[in-house]
């Protein structure tokens, strides 16, 4: 299973497929101050993205794949609407997720 959730953090694995969005997205409603570890996530489907994206989800491990890492966690760690974006170096979201 790609989802396996804890009390405030859901870690996604492997190929995260369209199927898993609707759990994913439900948890990220109802957890408090969710968090996610991508660190041994290899694919995410976009319906999964934004389920995150929409939760604005602090990630907490960073994931290894050079796609992921270069293209969809700076999408994660943008700011909120309103004020200005920041890179993932300096985004509070992804101290403990970056080297």
């Amino acid at each position: 299973m790609p989802l396996h959730f804890a009390e405030n953090t859901a870690v996604l694995e492997g190929t995260v497929v369209v199927d898993e969005a609707e759990p994913l997205a439900g948890w990220l409603r109802t957890a408090p101050d969710p968090r996610v570890d991508l660190s041994r996530c290899a694919h995410l489907h976009t319906a999964a993205l934004q389920a995150l994206l929409a939760a604005r989800v602090k990630v907490v491990a960073a994931p290894a794949d050079d796609f992921l890492r270069a293209w969809i966690l700076p999408l994660l760690a943008t700011a909120p609407a309103g004020e200005p974006a920041q890179t993932p170096a300096d985004h509070p979201a992804l101290e403990e997720a970056l080297p």
